[in-house]
């Protein structure tokens, strides 16, 4: 140190000087060019922080320092110029004059020091400039000018600087503008280098930027000497120079650019005459600069102030080259932006504004221009010319007033383009064009029908990709929903577009092309007619003789009734359609008003209702609107109008729905109505025939149109109808005929199969449709007469299906409740059912259901079912069998499947099986009885075991819903002999293991079907039985998840079986839950296994001649459970069979190999399970685990290898297993202290005890592994949940595997042992006693670890245990081992956590044998003087002042030492120690105590902040003991108030506020204080030097100035100026921020 400080002293004074800041404020500004770029920004910080008060000293001193240090390095002088620009910035208030000029000169000076250009240092000195010119701009104008010499070339940055000067300080500058320009002239003609040509450019476009920002203010302006006008000569002068020399003939883009920018301004302020005179040349200039250079911004803008000057001005000559410029402003508009890069954006904007300018002039020549580009078939070049004229309609609205029409008409071109992009842009014009009433001039229909066209564009066609361009691509969708945006707020947001849309927009209702656009246009027309219906305008009422282009009110009607026959199609149309409706109808015909008006907001009510759900009913919708046609017709009620409507619906289904099949087949079901409402036979003739021929029979959804359309025609003409279908099959249904229309034409295969399909089902439809006393004679001769012949051999899916749709139509025709009679028998029926267990066939039951083939089947066997009379039993058998088998089984999706096909999959196999519960039901319902509900479930009953959940879930489900119809029928109608159920025991065997399945939907079901059967067989039907009542509760219960639960459930299921289960069912019922023991799936075999246990205890005695048979299947089930749940289970109901196992048995068990099996874990629990047999096996296995070996030890090469003893490991194995039997915790907490004891030497003798070879093979556990597995055991049978945590916490089975670690585990124990058994301590402690001497070194260390901690967890109530741990510690002092001394010191240490303060008593002792600790001298790594350390802080803790007293001072000055030692622990513990010596501060030591915390304050504080975490914890706690000492209630407040222990401390925030206080209170110790922190200043550790820089800044600069004479401030500041040149950057860091809190010294 004091060769420090002659290094410090060595400095020279003149750094310092007489005021200490400034020499600090020298020396940063000195040190601010660091290597590290971190350290240089925080001595930038640091000046600019000092300046905050004294902000012309740090400009003075960096000012004084430049101009004394002419040499110094460029980077050093520009941060110092930075900073001092900064400073400027923010404190210009304050700068006076005189350092202004000063700072003006070295601004002056640091520009042109240089001649070359170096811009990144003369920039900071313009800068520099620019911002004290803010305040002094004549003066740096003054001396920028003083730089101007007639013939010599000022420096760039001279002139660059006098630009950002000028538009820094506008109002100051311009009144001298003249003059600078009138001194830069001469020069402008003697600058040859292109630097200088480009900073005079760009200082001119400054100047006359600056110039015109003046006196755009016409207030500043008034007020001006001079106007705008007198700039024109010197700028004219500039202007020539710049335009005519610099322009024309330099090669530098650079240069043009900023000549382009510099004319640009400067065109404002020439004259009239000067700007007519030079246009041509100077338009045709800068047009020509497009061509020469790729960045266009600078030449936009100057082209754009060029229009707008020579407009303002009235130029003559402007008309002939607005041509020429907006050619080029066009093709240069076409380029697309880089909207990555802002100046290509800036650009495109002044592009248009250029156009804009033009049009305040030129309105019509710039619309006929731009018409004029849009005629090119070029993408790009319309897209650009629609974005000017959206631009231009915006923003230039009273200069286009005018030129309305001429836009209106030109747009026409684009009405049919092709390009999507375009049609998008073209959308956007029409409704910029219809917001300023565009629209209504003549043309503007056809833009409103572009509109309506986009509204319907088919978005499944996509248009051929053109070559690829910049703009993002336009998808149909895009352009679709956009224009869908358009129509709807040009109708109800634009005022007057209502007369232009009506009624003209009621022609786009018939054509096709706007079908897909229909729910759109409905909306905006009911917006307009509702409007004008509710406000009764003239116009609403239209006649249609006169407005002559509008559709027909039948021509509407029709459109409109199919259109709302699929609401949900055009994006849900329907709400708009029948809105549209409700809005026309006194337009389509007066007798319907009423009606509509009535039935039109039921309809909208069922919609809003129904649409957004997912069970919306097609069906019953369509029923609804052709009822409401019906009605309709029936109002009119006029034949001539009906048929005239029927060929107009008939031409419109023909022509406008052939790509929308459901709305053409709806035309064909309302087509259907009219005929049936229609007398005329020919009409009905004509239109039969219209459907057939116009029918696409690839369609299904046409093709059940059609048949319904004529099933609904047959109900009045069925003869008619009937010769139709057989005309279609003779000429139609052949490969070569005559057609409908007599032209004969061949037919492909596919197609005679689609048309099959067709007519199959219209005899289907016409069936059902058919008056009921006709079809009876008609069915056989006329209907399947025509059908048969196509039954067998169907190749074609479609034909099938429609077959099958057939059956079913004429099953329900043919039902009693249809006929409304009963004496008709249906001969066919067989034939057709077997037709369709044909095609059942045909569908392979491992594929996924890709069709409705069988749900359609299954329907339609349940309608053939239905009709008399019963199947015989051999016909339902195969029924059933077939339908099940095809149809369980199948999986949800196949291979590589689609999402939407695995969704079709989904809903084609939800059909299927709706199809087959009603099957069965029906099959069931036909013959209600117990013979019949078994005959359908045995087809069941495997398909309830799968271990797939979804045919359990499947087969469950179908039996449910046969129990359900069974019991109901039975409530209905109850007969003799219904109750008696048979199956009672199958049935429940097999469905318990549902009641626990994993499924919760399984689970509700089998529940309720065990309801459902013992109501049935408890005689319950029509009464109420509460025990079988109470499985409602236990269905509420199934949803729960949790084991718990569903044991419960099953248990309390068990309850009810015990007490309602016959005992002729009992035997049945268990040899099915036998079976169910093994199922697939775990939760239901431990629901079969609760079931049976709760059978074998209550009713054993119903079947006790079966219990051989019984234990025979309990065994053979044992191996194949997979559920561990279910074999505990199962081992328990063996335990009242098993006998009680000898010793000798046991012995045989010890020489099984480890790791135990499942098996001999269970035989072992068994065996335990008797208290008296527990203790003689404890008592055993304790003996040999005594008597055992516990390692054999073998030499090999002087290796010494330990290896495991199988006995003994086996001992530990068996216990680990014994424990967690329940039934002995008893009998274990009984000789809870021996297996302690024992199992803790176990442990410590298993450390680094090797497996044998033969262990290894098998994976056996180690011996330590076993041990501390049975160690965990005990202790979680006795219920030690604290040590348990402890143990587990912290990894214990890792610690006590080596020797290192093994003590680390015996302190956790220890910890938690009297927490959890504090009656069991001593005799623990007892039983341990003998081993502290053993010949086992594991032994010793185990027991002197566990005693060291259990120490500090005595009570004062146990000072004799207390006593013979000590005197046991102190006697292993001189154990051989490290271990065991080191652990032994900790334990007399700990003797101070003894409660009740009662280490006193043995203070005498215990300080001996800790200060002949310190002294041990095999001590690596001071551990042992650590642990001594650390005993002693506890032990001061706890004694009196008076054993202390003597050597307090000496033990004082043995811990300071330590705080400096390289070791955190061993830190730590010096600062604990010291800490703890505060309890003796007090009474006669206190002066000399108080003496040794003043010494040694800086050092606890400088160790508060640094990188061990264990040495700013143990520094925390000796201040907060330290601080009532010390004589500072404030001082003290803060160390109680933020020196937590465990919290994070804010260090430079507590070690600010602290100083505030330390200056105050001990103001006398200050100097003392910050002279120790210097001598930090040399510490190895950076992290405490920066702490020491902090601490020497925030007591100084806290420090009060009355009291700074008694500071060393000299030599202060000279250790910060040294510190501030560290090799450490972090220190500097520290040291620039501690000197700028040092500006008031």
């Amino acid at each position: 140190f004091g060769l420090w400080v002659q290094a410090v002293m060595a400095i020279p004074v003149t750094q310092v000087g007489a005021s200490q800041i400034e020499g600090l404020t020298e020396s940063l500004v000195d040190s601010i060019f660091d290597q590290s770029e971190t350290v240089a920004r925080s001595i930038s910080k640091a000046l600019q922080d000092i300046a905050r008060s004294k902000p012309i000293v740090v400009l003075s001193i960096s000012c004084t320092y430049l101009t004394k240090h002419a040499k110094l390095p460029r980077t050093h002088r520009i941060l110092i110029l930075r900073v001092m620009d900064n400073i400027t910035r923010e404190y210009i208030d304050v700068i006076d004059s005189k350092l202004a000029g000063e700072i003006i000169a070295l601004g002056s000076r640091e520009l042109t020091l240089a001649n070359d250009v170096i811009p990144d240092w003369q920039s900071v000195a313009s800068e520099l400039l620019s911002t004290i010119g803010k305040c002094y701009a004549i003066d740096v104008m003054k001396e920028l000018l003083g730089k101007f010499r007639s013939g010599v070339m000022p420096h760039f940055f001279v002139v660059k600087t006098l630009g950002t000067l000028a538009t820094a300080n506008v109002e100051a500058m311009v009144p001298h503008l003249r003059e600078v320009v009138a001194r830069m002239l001469p020069l402008l003609g003697i600058a040859k280098h292109d630097n200088m040509q480009w900073v005079f450019s760009i200082t001119f476009a400054r100047l006359c930027e600056s110039i015109v920002d003046f006196y755009a203010d016409k207030q500043r302006a008034s007020k001006a000497e001079l106007s705008i006008e007198d700039y024109a000569g010197e700028v004219y002068s500039a202007y020539d120079i710049l335009f005519n020399n610099w322009l024309r003939t330099s090669k530098e883009t650079r240069i043009r650019l900023a000549v382009a920018e510099a004319i640009g301004f400067a065109v404002h302020l020439l004259s009239q005459e000067q700007l007519n005179a030079q246009l041509q040349s100077l338009v045709h200039c800068v047009l020509g600069l497009y061509k020469k250079h790729s960045d266009h911004y600078y030449i936009s803008q100057c082209m754009c102030m060029i229009v707008e000057a020579a407009i303002k001005k009235e130029c003559i000559h402007l008309n002939g080259l607005m041509t020429n410029i907006l050619v080029t402003m066009h093709h240069f508009a076409c380029v697309p932006v880089d909207t990555s890069s802002s100046i290509s954006i800036k650009n495109n904007h002044e592009l248009l504004r250029c156009f804009a300018v033009a049009t305040e002039g030129f309105a019509h020549q710039v619309v006929s221009f731009l018409l004029s580009r849009l005629e090119p078939n070029q993408e790009r070049s319309r897209i650009t010319t629609l974005n000017i004229m959206k631009h231009l309609i915006n923003s230039c609205v009273d200069a286009l007033e005018d030129e309305q029409p001429l836009i209106v008409s030109g747009l026409k071109i684009l009405l049919n383009e092709p390009s999507l992009k375009v049609r998008s842009v073209f959308s956007q014009v029409i409704i910029a064009m219809a917001h300023h009433q565009y629209l209504a001039h003549e043309g503007g229909q056809m833009l409103i029908e572009f509109i309506v066209r986009q509204c319907g564009i088919n978005t499944c066609i996509m248009p051929k990709p053109g070559p690829a361009g910049p703009d993002p691509p336009v998808s149909p969708t895009q352009l679709r929903d956009m224009n869908d945006n358009v129509l709807l707020l040009i109708t109800t947001t634009v005022e007057h577009m209502t007369e232009v849309l009506w009624p003209y927009i009621l022609e786009f209702i018939i054509p096709e092309q706007y079908t897909r656009g229909f729910g759109m246009l409905a909306r905006c027309i009911h917006h307009i007619a509702s409007t004008k219906r509710a406000e009764e305008a003239e116009d609403y009422e239209l006649d249609f003789e006169v407005v002559v282009n509008l559709p027909k009110p039948d021509q509407m009607l029709a459109r409109l009734i199919v259109m709302s026959g699929n609401p949900l199609n055009g994006r849900g149309r329907g709400e708009h359609v029948i809105n549209c409706m409700a809005a026309l109808a006194p337009n389509i015909h007066e007798d319907i008003v009423e009606l509509w008006d009535a039935v039109t907001p039921k309809l909208l009510a069922y919609l809003s209702e129904h649409q957004d759900t997912e069970k919306w009913d097609q069906k019953h919708w369509e029923d609804l609107v052709l009822k409401f046609l019906s009605r309709t017709l029936d109002d009119i009620s006029d034949e001539e109008w009906l048929m005239n409507f029927g060929t107009i619906l008939g031409t419109q289904v023909t022509k406008l729905y052939n790509e929308f099949p459901e709305e053409k087949g709806f035309g064909f079901k309302c087509l259907g109505v009219v005929m049936r409402k229609s007398t005329h036979k020919k009409f009905v003739q004509d239109h039969l025939k219209l459907m057939f021929a116009s029918v696409r029979h690839s369609s299904q959804v046409e093709r059940e149109g059609c048949a319904i359309g004529t099933g609904f025609c047959a109900a009045s003409h069925l003869d008619m109808v009937v010769e139709q279908l057989e005309h279609v099959i003779k000429d139609d249904m052949v490969r070569k005929g005559k057609s409908l229309f007599g032209l004969v034409k061949d037919k492909s295969e596919a197609d005679v199969e689609r048309i099959k399909a067709t007519v199959m089902l219209c005899y289907g439809y016409v069936t059902y449709h058919s008056p009921p006393h006709l079809i009876t004679s008609r069915i056989e001769v006329n209907i399947l007469r025509s059908i048969n012949p196509h039954f067998a051999k169907v190749k074609d899916t479609v034909v099938k299906q429609n077959l099958i749709r057939t059956i079913d139509l004429i099953g329900k025709a043919l039902h009693p409740d249809h006929l409304k009679t009963t004496n008709f028998i249906f001969s066919k029926r067989k034939d057709l059912i077997e037709h369709l267990l044909n095609y059942i066939r045909l569908e392979n039951p491992h594929q996924p259901v890709v069709s409705e083939t069988r749900a359609l089947c299954m329907t339609a066997c349940a309608t053939l079912i239905k009709l008399d009379p019963q199947l015989p039993e051999a016909e339902q058998f195969e029924v059933v069998r077939i339908s099940t088998d095809h149809l369980i089984a199948v999986p949800l999706s196949g291979k590589k499947m689609s999402d939407i096909a695995i969704k079709e999959c989904a809903d084609f196999t939800k059909a299927a099986f709706i199809a087959l519960d009603s099957l069965l039901t029906e099959l069931l319902m036909k013959r209600i009885s117990s013979d019949n509900l078994e005959s359908i479930y045995k087809h069941l009953e495997h398909w309830m075991q799968s271990s797939e959940e979804t045919e359990r879930k499947r087969a469950v489900d179908c039996l449910c819903n046969l129990l359900d119809n069974y019991y109901s029928e039975l409530e209905k109608n109850p007969f003799e002999g219904t109750h008696e159920l048979p199956l009672q025991g199958r049935l429940i065997g097999r469905l318990v293991p549902r009641c626990s399945d994993p499924s919760v939907d399984i689970r509700k079901t089998s529940l309720h079907c065990v309801q459902v059967v013992l109501k049935i067989a408890t005689c319950s039907i029509g009464t109420s039985d509460k025990l079988v009542e109470a499985v409602d509760l236990l269905k509420e219960r199934a949803a729960e998840n949790d084991p718990n639960s569903l044991f419960t459930l099953v248990n309390d299921l068990s309850k009810v079986l015990c007490k309602k289960i016959s005992d002729d069912n009992l035997w049945l019922m268990v040899s099915n839950l036998l079976e169910g023991l093994a199922d697939y799936q775990a939760q239901s075999s431990s629901g079969a296994c609760v079931v049976l246990n709760g059978l074998v205890k209550t009713r054993m005695t119903a079947i006790l001649s079966k219990l051989p048979d019984l234990i025979d299947e309990i065994h053979i089930k044992l191996g194949d459970i997979v559920s561990a749940q279910t074999r505990t289970g199962t081992l328990r109901c063996l335990r009242t069979l098993v006998h009680q196992q000898t010793l000798p048995t046991l012995q045989h068990m010890l020489t099984k190999s480890l790791p135990y099996d499942q098996n001999l874990i269970s035989m072992w629990e068994i065996m335990i399970g008797d208290k008296q047999l527990a203790k003689i096996i404890f008592e055993h296995l304790l003996e040999v685990i005594a008597l055992t070996l516990p390692y054999q030890e073998k030499d090999f090469g002087g290796t010494i290898t330990r290896t495991e003893t199988h006995t003994a490991k086996a001992v530990t194995a068996s216990l680990s297993v014994i424990f967690e039997v329940e039934e002995v915790e008893s009998v274990i907490m009984n000789m809870f202290s021996r297996f302690f004891a024992d199992l803790l030497l176990r442990i410590g003798v298993c450390v680094d005890v090797q497996l044998t070879p033969g262990a290894k093979k098998s994976r056996s556990p180690t011996a330590s592994q076993c041990a501390v597995a049975a160690f965990k055991g005990l202790l979680k049978s006795t219920e030690c949940s604290t040590l348990l945590k402890y143990m587990d916490e912290n990894n214990f089975d890792k610690l006590v595997e080596n020797v290192e670690t093994l003590p680390h585990g015996m302190l956790f124990i220890a910890r938690g042992l009297p927490l959890d058994k504090p009656e069991h301590v001593s005799t623990i402690v007892d039983s341990l006693q003998s081993s502290l001497s053993s010949v086992y070194e594991g032994h010793r260390i185990a027991v002197v670890a566990f005693y060291s901690e259990l120490v500090s967890t005595l009570k004062s109530d146990q000072l004799d245990l207390a006593e013979l741990l000590m005197n046991s510690l102190l006697g292993r002092q001189v154990d051989s081992s490290y271990v065991v001394r080191m652990y032994s010191i900790r334990g007399l240490g700990n003797m101070a956590d003894i409660e009740g303060n009662q280490v006193g008593k043995f203070s005498t002792t215990v300080l001996s044998a800790m200060i002949a600790g310190m002294d041990d001298r095999e001590d690596p790594d001071d551990l042992i003087t650590m642990e001594a350390m650390s005993g002693l802080a506890k032990i001061f803790d706890q004694i009196d002042e008076k054993h202390v007293r003597p050597i307090l001072i000496n033990i004082a000055l043995r811990i300071r030492p330590c705080f400096e030692k390289p070791s955190g622990a061993v830190r730590a513990a010096a600062f604990r120690l010291f800490g703890s010596l505060s309890r003796f501060g007090k009474g006669h030591s206190k002066g000399p105590f108080l003496e040794q915390i003043q010494t040694n304050f800086v050092s606890v504080l400088l160790h508060l902040n640094e990188d061990e975490e264990e040495v700013k914890s143990a520094c925390k706690t000796a201040l907060i003991k330290l601080g009532p000492l010390m004589g500072s209630v404030k001082v003290n407040e803060m160390f109680q108030k933020h020196l937590d222990p465990d919290a994070p401390l804010l260090y430079p925030d507590f070690l600010n506020d602290l100083c505030k206080h330390v200056v105050i209170d001990f103001k006398d110790k200050v100097n003392f204080y910050v002279m120790g922190a210097v001598s930090f200043f040399k510490s190895s550790w950076s992290q405490v030097k920066c702490n020491a820089a902090l601490l020497v800044g925030y007591m100084l600069g806290n420090l009060p100035p009355e009291y700074s004479s008694v500071i060393s401030k000299e030599h202060i500041c000279e250790a910060l100026i040294l510190l501030l040149k560290d090799p450490s950057a972090e220190v500097r860091i520290n040291t620039a921020e501690a000197m700028s809190l040092l500006h008031g010294y």
